[in-house]
């Protein structure tokens, strides 16, 4: 196995790990910004030219593209995150040359025709529509208001039916040209291939726009937990806290992993253990950290029956003063640890976590770190590491609070979730 970088003279970066027993390739091109880096006018904008670039390109009709990979037995797909665009493959090895062809072309020439733009629409408001009704969707929403407030991490990926509605075919270019642009492309690709041969394929199918530049959103500012209950008739109410987390470069990145894993990262976790085995209030219960490039958010999400909705926060509370006072013991951070690494090891079985992490590592730190690197950073965390950061970062008293869904006694408020402190900027 061997990673190689080229930066191509146009700007493109690719990067590769070649793994040459294996017969399937995994590659992707990823856009170095997303929703967070759009105008508050254009909100959605970044997910609806995902859409667009599958619509049609000057040698491919919409159906040429759907049938392309698939007729190979291959898969092309997409997503829109908060600070990516990707666009990805996956095939035989034999077939990369035909998934570069492809990409290149959605990604470089789509037509965006105006026809096309209006049809789209109307698919993208229906999944704004079923992103609503889906609670444990909607509820990550409402949190993200709470703890980003105005800044443009709080607002939807999708955007709204009236943004969408109002975007034009001058928009969706101008967006294009300066988000596109080759320096802020990465071409990830992982499995059965060469670094010479996906650079000599980059080199003659990538032609991205030329634009001017648009600059990145800043940092958000500072941080104050909130109380906010949605009531809606639902079977569940649904429950997600959350409070700023750490950004992805932090000193304390693999503390917070294996904080996060004994705290809420498994059926073995404490949240797991207490609120659902013990005194069985909720089928799904868990913690999960999300690290973006200059802050980060650290969440509890779970769903309770409505009147036991109190008494499942009044535990995760105990849980979390627990933590923060006690520290884990020696032997629950080793098993933590232990986890880390198998799931570590075990994901990068896949050539489509290993394309992944190339583009991940490449986007927030210009470099690479193989799985035995991560590996041995976990293991290198301490006991006294993990309760140190739970000292800060676990405070009940600095977590908002999202809840949707019924409020048979009442809506929640502060009483039922105090929240006396004002949460820290932290990066």
């Amino acid at each position: 196995m061997s990673y190689q970088k080229t930066r191509l003279p146009s700007g493109l970066i690719v990067v590769t790990e070649a793994i040459p027993e294996r017969h399937s390739v995994s590659v992707g091109v990823w856009v170095r910004s997303g929703a967070r880096d759009e105008p508050g006018e254009w909100l959605g904008i970044s997910h609806f030219l995902e859409h667009m670039m599958f619509k049609g390109t000057e040698r491919r009709s919409a159906r040429a593209i759907a049938q392309s990979l698939e007729s190979l037995g291959g898969h092309l797909d997409a997503f829109t995150a908060r600070e990516q665009v990707c666009y990805y493959a996956r095939t035989l090895d034999d077939h990369l040359d035909d998934a570069i062809d492809i990409l290149s072309d959605i990604v470089c020439r789509s037509r965006l025709a105006p026809p096309e733009i209006e049809r789209e629409k109307s698919v993208v408001r229906d999944e704004i529509l079923a992103y609503e009704d889906t609670p444990e969707e909607k509820v990550n929403d409402l949190l993200a208001e709470q703890v980003w407030g105005a800044h443009e991490l709080g607002r939807p990926i999708l955007g709204t039916e009236q943004t969408v509605s109002a975007l034009t075919p001058d928009d969706l270019r101008a967006h294009f040209r300066g988000r596109y642009r080759p320096e802020h492309l990465v071409l990830a690709g992982a499995g059965g291939l060469t670094h010479e041969h996906l650079v000599e394929l980059a080199l003659r199918h990538f032609a991205p726009p030329e634009g001017e530049a648009v600059p990145l959103s800043g940092p958000p500012t500072e941080f104050h937990p909130s109380i906010r209950h949605e009531v809606r008739d639902l079977q569940q109410v649904y429950l997600s806290l959350g409070t700023r987390g750490l950004r992805d470069q932090h000193p304390e990145h693999y503390a917070l992993i294996v904080l996060n894993t004994l705290l809420g990262g498994g059926m073995s976790s404490r949240l797991f253990q207490s609120v659902r085995e013990e005194a069985g209030l909720a089928y799904s219960v868990y913690s999960a950290p999300d690290f973006y490039r200059d802050t980060g958010l650290f969440s509890i999400q779970m769903g309770v029956a409505p009147a036991k909705a109190r008494e499942a926060l009044t535990l995760v509370r105990q849980e979390l003063e627990r933590l923060r006072e006690e520290g884990p013991a020696e032997e629950e951070t080793a098993a933590a640890r232990a986890q880390l690494r198998g799931n570590v090891l075990m994901e990068h079985e896949s050539v489509s976590a290993r394309m992944v992490a190339l583009a991940h590592d490449e986007i927030y730190r210009g470099t690479f770190t193989p799985p035995e690197e991560h590996v041995r950073r976990i293991l290198a965390v301490t006991r006294d590491e993990v309760h140190a950061l739970a000292k800060r970062l676990l405070d009940p008293r600095g977590f908002a609070l999202t809840a949707l869904g019924p409020a048979p006694h009442g809506p929640l408020t502060e009483k039922d979730w105090p929240i006396t402190m004002v949460a820290e900027t932290r990066s």
